[in-house]
């Protein structure tokens, strides 16, 4: 799935070292930079056991996000199943990415029996190997 967020334009690589003065608006700065797409992969919740997805619930620092409708084995298959957000958030509107749509990792092409639960979230168990 994939978050549609136009107010954030995404990270940025900067250099440092210890004794480097920190830019103050290195925030800022980034808004002028060249956008490179394809260069940059990042899933929060790309695991192939439900329990692993109800593990970091517990364990992240949204504590108000950690209440049992969120562990709930329906609610979670269906939200990875339909492209929902898991926690109901109606500001981050996501939609399904399909693999040749998008230039993959290679371990991922190379190895997309290993990561199947990662491209394609249709099945009744969204991919979860402990359902």
């Amino acid at each position: 799935r994939h978050a549609i967020n136009p107010s954030w334009p995404g990270g940025s690589v900067s250099r440092f070292s210890p004794n480097d003065k920190i830019p103050l608006d290195l925030r800022g700065a980034r808004l002028n930079y060249r956008p490179m797409p394809g260069t940059c992969f990042h899933c929060s919740y790309c695991f192939d056991r439900l329990a692993t997805v109800r593990m970091k619930i517990a364990s992240f620092s949204h504590t108000e996000l950690d209440i049992p409708k969120y562990h709930d084995q329906k609610h979670i298959i269906d939200r990875f199943r339909n492209g929902k957000d898991l926690f109901d958030r109606a500001s981050d509107p996501l939609r399904r990415v399909y693999k040749n749509e998008t230039e993959l990792p290679r371990l991922l092409q190379v190895e997309q029996k290993r990561f199947g639960y990662m491209l394609n979230r249709s099945a009744p168990n969204a991919g979860f190997l402990d359902v």
